[in-house]
């Protein structure tokens, strides 16, 4: 067995593609007329979010099956219908898990569930969410020990909401919580975030920042503005190393030592070199720089910082200055930049000369214990 896993890998970082109808059926009588849905064109099926540009489904699950395949031609001329079923149906996916040796796996929304914090209406906002928690948390329960749910929090409205809702989901079986890795009006340094850190705390739950979360520009908008290949680096990477610097400059961990916060879908390669950045300003500067931190920033990253990557070799070679046991991989399934369902090649590939006790952390055994899985 690849890198003698023999129970097979943790995915730190999975994804659901939503069920069309789910909002239609589901919303609360008074946003039906406004559900999240898909709209069938002569090119393509298009994801609709009131409020939001439309998103081609091809984005996401249906492109899978041309990239194993072998080639993909165009995000346009897509089915949502066409999308693999293990992308919303349980039991589909635990046999796509087996398949490709998986034995549990976090999971995140699709591309629409992804764009829901750009929702700008708060009510809405928040029926949204409420809807998608419930029906993941129906997902999950199919197997609950290998489908381990992240609920999304509605951070546009009053903070008590996001509270509420934390609550509510960690009753439900869910695993973990989300918030936008880019938060443009309310910083996450703003005290109005005090009850929601104290909550999760208390919680214990793992609060995940994911690639592509915003409430600013829509990610596809800005992709339109600089060009899809950079507005791709800038939501894939970017948002979440500005999440990073955000949490940490602002000094939640510090003020809050039992929160344990999730960067997924960022890659790791990058975070060793910006973490050096921020300690040499905080060794220079922390006698003024505000809020003041009263440890360097790496110090932080290495207590409560985790970080998901699916192939990255250069993240590898810089375990050592992260700390390993904060490294956790993930197949990304059903995206294409995913390595599904080929993840024990690649992560041979990518894992080459590192020690078997290493890689089992990383592939499995931190997830495991950071979701709370027998390690």
């Amino acid at each position: 067995m690849t890198m003698g896993i023999k129970d097979g890998y943790v995915s730190a970082d999975g994804h659901v593609v939503e069920p069309r109808d789910l909002w239609t059926r589901r919303m609360d009588t008074r946003f039906r007329h406004r559900a999240p849905r898909v709209e069938s064109r002569s090119e393509a099926d298009y994801y609709l979010i009131d409020g939001l540009a439309p998103l081609p489904v091809g984005l996401e699950g249906v492109m899978l099956e041309e990239k194993i395949a072998g080639e993909i031609h165009s995000s346009l001329g897509h089915r949502h219908a066409d999308t693999r079923p293990g992308a919303w149906d349980p039991q589909a996916r635990l046999a796509d898990q087996d398949l490709d040796h998986v034995r549990a796996e976090v999971i995140y929304p699709g591309m629409l569930g992804l764009h829901f914090f750009y929702i700008r209406d708060a009510e809405y906002q928040r029926e949204v969410m409420r809807v998608y928690n419930d029906w993941l948390a129906e997902f999950c329960a199919s197997a609950p020990d290998r489908l381990l749910g992240t609920a999304f929090l509605p951070l546009r409205g009053p903070i008590e909401w996001a509270c509420a809702e934390a609550r509510r989901v960690a009753t439900l079986g869910l695993r973990a919580v989300s918030i936008p890795g880019e938060v443009e009006e309310r910083p996450y340094s703003h005290a109005d975030y005090g009850p929601l850190w104290a909550t999760l705390q208390e919680l214990g739950l793992p609060v995940s920042t994911h690639a592509g979360t915003g409430t600013g520009e829509e990610l596809l908008l800005k992709c339109d503005r600089i060009g899809f290949g950079v507005g791709l680096v800038d939501g894939k990477i970017g948002m979440v190393m500005r999440a990073m610097a955000d949490l940490i400059w602002s000094a939640v961990p510090q003020r809050y030592p039992g929160l344990r916060f999730v960067l997924a879908e960022g890659g790791i390669g990058w975070i060793a070199s910006v973490l050096t950045y921020m300690d040499h300003w905080w060794q220079d500067h922390r006698r003024w720089m505000e809020p003041r931190l009263d440890e360097a920033p790496s110090f932080y990253f290495r207590r409560q910082f985790w970080a998901t990557f699916e192939d990255d070799r250069a993240g590898i070679l810089t375990r050592e200055l992260l700390g390993v046991d904060r490294l956790m991989w993930g197949a990304d399934y059903p995206h294409t930049e995913g390595t599904f369902p080929r993840s024990q090649e690649q992560i041979a590939r990518d894992f080459a000369g590192v020690p078997d006790d290493e890689v089992y952390r990383m592939v499995a055994g931190n997830a495991a214990r950071l979701y709370g899985l027998d390690a």
